[in-house]
């Protein structure tokens, strides 16, 4: 469940409440940000440069001795070390602004390509955190021979988002000078350089908005979560035929962050992060004068690349998961500790990465999915107490109610390399039921088979599904724990294993659940 305050918790089921949604997008140069190499003027020991162009957009506000600056109302963390991995920091320049704010010298960052690339714009991120940013600044661009093809000065800025809405076309290099800083004595900070822009769609003109989230808890598939939403486009800004529009820089893994909000002071909204996609696909309807995007997440973005190994290395599941997501470019992640007291031989025939992955996963009794905060996943899930009663107060009809197949035995066979040796089988003690067999070559010994099977035979046994049509919660996640009232009151704990959200103007969803009988 995402953290929210006792405010929201309040508001979200209150008699008459007020939601509001907004997605982010970024219409950027997706290439370019994998293209990138970037130089600075001058850098703090703290800074992250390379993190300039990376796709995030956020930190946190971090505790520097500058004048002034450092507020101790809790708002300020104190920043990592150089050697702590995990933390978005971006740029922070060595040198500071004088007591007019401007840099002498000019700070700047310097972007080269080794392609052309095209962008409809430039959005840089401040020092959002702590409402600073850069007064002026000016962006020059240049193409393959280094010739300047674009010069924008900016002047005035007083925002710490600017966006900067012209067109690129074919540049090599994108150099980006700060002249003046928004307070004196301050560091220059940069957390994110967009090549392209970042569109904030909400209110009149989001038109809705659909979230789907889902997980199997067996990884006996792994389906990817999806974002649509449809925006007005009575400018034809999105049109194919316009020569002046966005549609041409559209490009396939442009995300977008999908937000929903509660209004828990009047006209005061606090905000759920509902996670962060990629853009799959888009549409625009010329008779209703919208468009329509579909993101999924990164699962589904995951590479289509096929690898066999079938001679095999002694190694664990941990580091096997690790190698896979290296190669497939996958740079956050959590693996569950216990993946590395789980030997295999890694032996597997062709495969490729996404099943390889699902299959460390069965193999290590996890499941496999992506989290709101764009991590990829392989963890254990544990039974713990239900974070919150989905009660008749919230719900439109009472919830459907319907069970499974009922697995009685689980087949689980161990292998020498790619070659299957033994099978252990774990019954149930119901009489009946189907049988479900397992093939999978990381599995390499009676004992580890045993585990897996014993961990499917007890999954397979949560067989009541509850279907909820209600008013929704956005703080509730897939792999929630939740209480379900039901007519009998039985009001019996079950997992979530689909969430779905559908926001047009007002909230509302449609949960599915799955618990013991």
């Amino acid at each position: 469940m995402q953290s929210v305050s006792n405010q929201f918790k309040q508001a979200v089921y209150a008699p008459a409440r007020r939601t509001d949604a907004r997605v982010i997008f970024d219409i950027s140069d997706v290439d370019a940000y994998e293209d990138a190499t970037v130089e600075v003027t001058s850098e703090a020991e703290i800074s992250r440069k390379d993190q300039l162009h990376n796709l995030v957009m956020q930190r946190p506000a971090y505790a520097t001795f500058e004048p002034n600056y450092w507020k101790l109302d809790g708002s300020f963390v104190l920043p990592p070390k150089p050697d702590e991995e995990g933390h978005e920091v971006g740029w922070y320049s060595d040198a500071f602004s004088d007591e007019n704010g401007d840099f002498n010298p000019p700070q700047v960052m310097d972007f080269t390509f080794t392609k052309p690339h095209s962008s409809i714009g430039l959005t840089i991120s401040f020092d959002e955190p702590a409402g600073e940013y850069a007064v002026d600044f000016d962006i020059a661009a240049y193409d393959e021979n280094d010739n300047l093809i674009r010069d924008i000065q900016v002047r005035g800025n007083n925002r710490t988002r600017p966006v900067i809405e012209e067109g690129i076309a074919t540049y090599q290099r994108i150099v980006v000078t700060l002249l003046k800083w928004s307070k004196p004595h301050r560091r220059a900070k940069v957390n994110e350089v967009s090549f392209g822009v970042v569109r904030i769609y909400a209110g009149e003109n989001l038109i809705k908005m659909n979230v789907l989230e889902q997980v199997d808890t067996t990884s006996a598939t792994v389906p990817a979560n999806e974002l649509k939403f449809t925006v007005d486009n009575s400018s034809r800004e999105f049109n194919i035929l316009n020569p002046e529009g966005s549609y041409v820089f559209l490009q396939q893994r442009q995300s977008a962050r999908a937000e929903i909000g509660v209004e828990i002071h009047p006209g005061v909204f606090e905000y759920v992060n509902m996670g962060t996609y990629y853009l799959y696909d888009w549409q625009s309807d010329e008779g209703a004068l919208t468009t329509t995007f579909t993101a999924r997440d990164l699962i589904d973005f995951i590479p289509d690349i096929e690898i066999e190994d079938e001679t095999g290395t002694s190694t664990n599941l941990y580091n096997l998961a690790e190698s896979i997501l290296t190669l497939a470019g996958v740079e956050k992640y959590e693996l569950d500790p216990v993946l590395q007291t789980i030997n295999t031989q890694g032996a597997y025939s062709r495969v490729n990465y996404r099943a390889l992955l699902q299959m460390i996963a069965i193999a290590g009794c996890c499941v496999m999915h992506a989290d709101r905060n764009d991590v990829f996943r392989i963890e254990r899930i544990t039974e713990t107490s239900p974070v919150d009663l989905i009660d008749f107060d919230n719900i439109y009809r009472e919830p459907k109610i319907n069970l499974e197949k009922l697995v009685t035995r689980v087949e689980v066979a161990y292998y020498n390399g790619i070659d299957p040796v033994g099978t252990y089988t774990a019954t149930s003690s119901i009489s009946g039921g189907s049988t479900l067999k397992v093939e999978n070559s990381l599995i390499n010994s009676q004992s580890h088979a045993q585990e897996v099977a014993e961990w499917l035979l007890s999954e397979s046994m949560k067989r009541a599904l509850y279907d909820i049509t209600w008013r929704q919660n956005p703080a509730l996640e897939a792999l929630d724990i939740v209480t379900v009232e039901d007519a009998y009151g039985a009001n019996k704990p079950s997992r979530i294993i689909s969430n779905e959200f559908e926001f047009a103007g007002y909230l509302s969803g449609k949960t599915k659940t799955k618990g013991a009988i």
